[in-house]
């Protein structure tokens, strides 16, 4: 394999409390090993605020979870944190793990475009306009409109977000957007756009997952699509089930347009009371069968080469299209 990029994990949510009880060098010493083994060479991690933050507390935690990062990247000889596509190829050649911060959900943001600029300087160079319910931006791909009003696409100041973030040069990030909000993004967008770690509706019928129209949307664009490896996103929870879902993407939105965000977040669920876990299903977070984490990363190769993918087109899906793509969109 050329590259492996993963578009998107959620690892500072295990660094960070972690650190908090006084651990130091995490990503050097926990993280980076995995990594190695998995052969990742680009990453880019979520700032996500968990919903015992919402609302007051979202801004603190994306902050929290930035400073976090930057004290790891000095404590890690193996690490870089890359803001421009000069950085991803200086990570490269120095044989070092490149990170990049994305926004997953835009809670932090309220409605404030400054906010925007100051997350910029700090390094946030992909957002995503919700999780999974409603924000300032829009709405959710979880928001249903029992007591909570109809669902929306996106509102005045999510259309002044977008606009905004393209200017600056933050990737438009589609992957937890309702089907109103998705159609919104590709009115008002201007630039190609991602869906970091989503899958097929077509294989199975999930608000998280894409229909084939969007998946042709998101190519048109010339976007990336990473699919997913939580077993609640795909039929019955299985390595060959996610292969099915890279087969469909391929199909629909060709193989230049497909790559990875497989979504490795079980250890979450430590962090977590029983109570707390009760509310969810049993399956979050949980990966498919056949991959446990990071150091599985080869095994989507494997997979694509049982299923007598060319080379060339395993390279592309494992990491090259998502690497020519962020190189492109970070000058």
């Amino acid at each position: 394999m050329a590259i492996v990029f993963d578009a998107h994990s959620d690892i500072l949510n295990d660094i960070h409390p972690r650190r908090m009880l006084g651990e130091r060098e995490i990503l050097e010493k926990f993280w980076v090993p995995k990594m190695r083994k998995g052969k990742i060479d680009v990453r880019v991690l979520a700032i996500y605020s968990d919903s015992q933050y919402l609302p007051e507390m979202a801004l603190r935690r994306a902050l929290d979870l930035i400073a976090t990062l930057y004290e790891e990247i000095k404590e890690s000889s193996s690490s870089i944190l890359c803001t421009t596509g000069n950085d991803i190829k200086k990570a490269k050649k120095e044989g070092k793990i490149g990170f990049i911060i994305g926004m997953e959900g835009a809670e932090p943001l309220g409605s404030d475009i400054q906010l925007l600029r100051i997350f910029y300087n700090l390094g946030v160079r992909v957002l995503g306009p919700t999780h999974a319910l409603r924000t300032y931006l829009a709405d959710g791909a979880f928001i249903s409109p029992r007591k909570m009003g109809q669902m929306g696409g996106l509102t005045d100041v999510g259309v002044n977000f977008i606009e905004q973030a393209q200017v600056m040069g933050i990737i438009i990030d589609v992957s937890h957007m309702n089907d109103p909000g998705f159609w919104d993004v590709i009115k008002f967008t201007k630039a190609p756009i991602i869906a970091s770690h989503s899958n097929c509706r077509a294989l199975y019928d999930h608000p998280r997952n894409l229909t084939n129209d969007q998946i042709k949307a998101i190519a048109d664009t010339g976007g990336i699509i990473g699919v997913n490896a939580c077993s609640q996103y795909v039929e019955s929870g299985d390595l060959e089930h996610l292969l099915d879902h890279i087969d469909h993407l391929v199909k629909i939105g060709g193989v230049e347009h497909v790559g990875l965000g497989l979504d490795f977040a079980d250890y979450f669920l430590k962090y977590m009371t029983e109570v707390e876990r009760a509310r969810f299903p049993s399956n979050l977070w949980k990966p498919v069968d056949g991959l446990s984490g990071d150091e599985d990363f080869p095994k989507m190769a494997e997979g694509l080469i049982r299923r007598s993918y060319k080379s060339s087109d395993i390279d592309l899906i494992m990491g090259e299209n998502f690497l020519r793509f962020f190189i492109e969109m970070l000058k």
